[in-house]
Parts: structure tokens; C-alpha cells; sequence
């Protein structure tokens, strides 16, 4: 837990002293004082600029014997698509092998931008990726973190060596920012820099704690139905604060972890950032953490080949590493880091995996995308996916507000800050 959540804990230890305070001059005050700590929520972009197959994504069935190579399940070969279940199916030697928990919380949702090019410096104004993740005035990511409150110092970070959609200085958000991670050890160090301020005052809360128990022993016992809450509260609280606080996160770990030869530039490997994305929710208490694997072109292939596009021969190349040209692996850090937060105890983590757009068998750019979402609260199964080889959406397809309502519901942010959430059907 991180010292930002400790420090919320104690806040609901003082809380329910106070309200133990309330119980014994007047009951009433009990039921307003007293209100049980969220469960910390924390959300990880994961984008690929330039455009990610819909294959990987979930509805490598529509392409099955037509397009980029996919084949059946069961065959051999390197397209082979696999089942994950309620009609999600993906690229069996790539995504097909993330965790089982990922397996069954597995969101493919899609969202119809309309813009069938990329955001690049010569068109910063429009594009995919300036659809998905620009608001108006402000960009959702930071919007998305302010609205999910908490106290971290780095409520809104990124990862990449350019800002998300090109804002080089994103507007804050109800005072929040997006910022800017560059190196591992220089994150820690911030994140950590206080990390044992708070250590000395846990047990002390849960001695206040136990004190106002005693004291309000008398009300508790005359009042047993009423007071309930307040009685277990004491109980679970006291037991937290006794319990020993997790070992600091530290680079040795997180280097072993992520097989980062010791790396800490996160511009140097790609599986830094998502080092880098577990640290800011681990130590930092993040709450939203962006990582955007660009770079010239980037996922941009339009290369056509025998038999149609080659660009889902080039992504499974490029996702595997060390084939084809291509440098470090993309899916092996994405399956650790999945397999590391996704079941993290008394947090809620959601990751999504995009694109910028998604892309049609001539090699050319589709006019919206379809996003991997995962989350204890997600259920496995497809909203509004492509409808056909073609790799194109139903008429009705959500905007990508409706994606950014759905990680809101996702992530159990009260209030509904982008609307209705019309991918209902996959959050619990």
C-alpha cells in the first residue's frame, strides 16, 4: 500500500473515532461521521499509435480464412486465432497468452471515432488518437483522474517520449495535470521519498481506535443494531493498522520483475514503461497512468502481400520482439504487468489496450477502434465490435466518450462524469 493510501487510511481511522466521539454525546451523529474507505481504483492506458489490429483485440473471428492471416482455432501456424470466451477471440501466439484472470475480465469494446487518419505534428487538430484521448478543452485522462479523487501527488502521469495527442503542455483538470515520467529510479525515488513519514502513526491510529471502542462500549451494546457498522468498522480498521505494511517497492524488484537488464530510461525499452506504470500505482498511488508506444510509424503497416494485407503478419512481429526487424517485445512486459496488477488484493485495476484506429484488409485506416479492456468488474465479451472482415462499425457504434464511460463504470467513479455508459453489458 502506498504511503497516499495509508495516509487515507488513517483519515478513515480518524473518521471513525470521531464518529465513536458522536456515538457517546447524540447516536445520530454516527450514521454521517462513519463511511467505509473506497477500494483504491487505479487506470492504465496502454495505446498503440498508428493503429491496432481488431484481430488482437477480440474479433480475430472476422477474420478467420479472409484477412491478415488468421486462421482457425487449433490450427498451426502463426495466425491462428483462439477463443477466450462470449465471443472474444484473439491472435492465439500473441494476446492468447495472457493470464487466466485477463481471460475472464476481458472487455472487447469498440468506439467509432470517424477519423480515418492519425494526429501527427502536421495534424495535431484531429486524427484518432487526438479523438480518443482529447475532451473539448482538456484531455480524459486527466480529466478521468481528477474525477476519481485521492491524494496522490501524481494523480495523472505518462509514459513515451511525446505527450499523449501531441498537447505538449495539457491543460490541468480541476488542478489536475498530466505529467510526465522519464526514468524509473527518478519516480521511486519521488514516490518513496517520504514513504516511512507515515509508518510511526499506524499503530498509534489503532490505539485510538481502540480507545474510542472501549469508550463507546456502552452505546455499542445498547444500540447493537444501530451501531452495527460502526462496531465492525473498529473490528476491520484496527486489524488493518495492526497488520504490517508491504516492503517499499524498489528498483531490484521491478527490474527482475520486468527483465530490464537494468534499465531505468523508459525511452530506452519498452517493457520500462510498463515497469514504470506499476511503480506509479504501487508507490505513487496513481491514479491514471498513459503509455504510449510511438515512435515514427510506429504500428502504422500498410504493407499489402499476397492474399491481402500484411499488417497483421508485421503486428505479430512487432507484439513478439527480436522478428521480422523488429527490436524489443511489446506482449511479454503486457502479460507480466497484467498478471502482476490485474489481482493486485483491495484494489481495483483496470488496464486498456487500443489503437489509434483500426485496420481494413487494403492495409489503409479504419474510422474507429476496438479497445481491450480488463477489470476484476469487466466482464469477458464484445460491445460493439467490427461487423465483418471489412473491419468496419455497426451504425450506432459509440464515440469514444462511451469507451471513457465505460472505464469510469469500470473503475466504480461515482457520478457517471462522461454519461450513460452504453457497454453496460460488460461491467459488473
Amino acid at each position: 500500500m502506498s504511503h497516499f493510501s495509508r495516509r487515507n487510511l488513517l483519515k478513515s481511522a480518524l473518521a471513525a473515532a470521531g464518529a465513536a466521539a458522536g456515538s457517546r454525546i447524540g447516536g445520530p451523529l454516527v450514521k454521517s461521521a462513519w463511511a467505509a474507505p473506497a477500494e483504491p481504483a487505479h487506470f492504465v492506458h496502454i495505446f498503440f499509435n498508428g493503429g491496432l489490429n481488431a484481430l488482437f483485440a477480440g474479433n480475430a473471428d472476422k477474420f478467420i480464412g479472409k484477412a491478415f492471416g488468421v486462421t482457425a482455432p487449433g490450427t498451426t501456424g502463426v495466425g491462428a486465432a483462439v477463443e477466450i470466451g462470449n465471443g472474444v477471440f484473439t491472435d492465439a501466439g500473441t494476446f492468447g497468452g495472457v493470464s487466466a484472470f485477463a481471460k475472464q475480465h476481458w472487455g472487447a469494446i469498440g468506439m467509432k471515432h470517424g477519423q480515418a487518419l492519425h494526429t501527427t505534428p502536421q495534424n495535431r487538430r484531429s486524427g484518432g488518437e487526438r479523438a480518443i484521448l482529447i475532451n473539448g478543452a482538456h484531455s480524459y485522462l486527466n480529466e478521468l483522474a481528477a474525477h476519481m479523487g485521492g491524494d496522490s501527488a501524481f494523480k495523472a502521469v505518462y509514459f513515451g517520449d511525446r505527450a499523449p495527442a501531441y498537447v505538449d503542455q495539457p491543460v490541468s483538470f480541476n488542478n489536475v495535470p498530466l505529467q510526465r515520467v522519464s526514468d524509473l529510479k527518478d519516480a521511486l525515488a519521488a514516490a518513496n521519498g517520504s514513504d516511512g513519514a507515515d509508518s510511526p502513526t499506524r499503530p498509534e491510529g489503532a490505539n485510538t481506535l481502540e480507545t474510542s471502542q472501549t469508550l463507546s462500549k456502552r452505546q455499542l451494546e445498547v444500540n447493537p443494531s444501530k451501531l452495527a457498522t460502526l462496531d465492525d468498522a473498529y473490528k476491520s480498521q484496527v486489524e488493518s493498522l495492526r497488520k504490517p505494511l508491504p516492503p517499499p517497492v524498489t528498483f531490484d524488484e521491478i527490474d527482475k520483475a520486468y527483465n530490464l537488464g537494468g534499465k531505468s530510461d523508459v525511452t530506452s525499452v519498452y517493457a520500462a514503461m510498463l515497469a514504470g506504470a506499476e511503480i506509479m500505482i504501487r508507490a505513487a498511488g496513481s491514479n491514471v497512468v498513459h503509455v504510449g508506444d510511438y515512435g515514427l510509424a510506429s504500428w502504422d503497416f500498410h504493407q499489402v502481400g499476397t492474399g491481402g494485407s500484411l499488417n497483421g503478419t508485421f503486428s505479430r512481429n512487432k507484439l513478439k520482439g527480436n522478428v521480422g526487424g523488429f527490436g524489443s517485445s511489446r506482449i511479454n512486459p503486457i502479460k507480466i504487468f497484467l498478471q502482476r496488477m490485474l489481482e493486485m488484493p483491495d484494489r481495483n485495476v483496470v488496464v486498456a489496450i487500443s489503437g489509434e484506429l483500426v485496420r481494413l484488409p487494403s492495409g489503409d485506416h479504419g474510422d474507429g477502434t476496438v479497445a481491450m479492456l480488463f477489470g476484476k468488474h469487466v466482464k469477458t465479451g464484445v460491445s460493439y465490435g467490427v461487423t465483418s472482415e471489412g473491419a468496419r462499425f455497426a451504425p450506432g457504434t459509440p464515440t469514444p466518450k462511451g469507451f471513457w464511460a465505460a472505464v469510469a463504470a469500470a473503475l466504480k467513479v461515482p457520478g457517471a462524469p462522461f454519461g450513460e455508459n452504453p457497454h453496460a453489458k460488460l461491467i459488473a
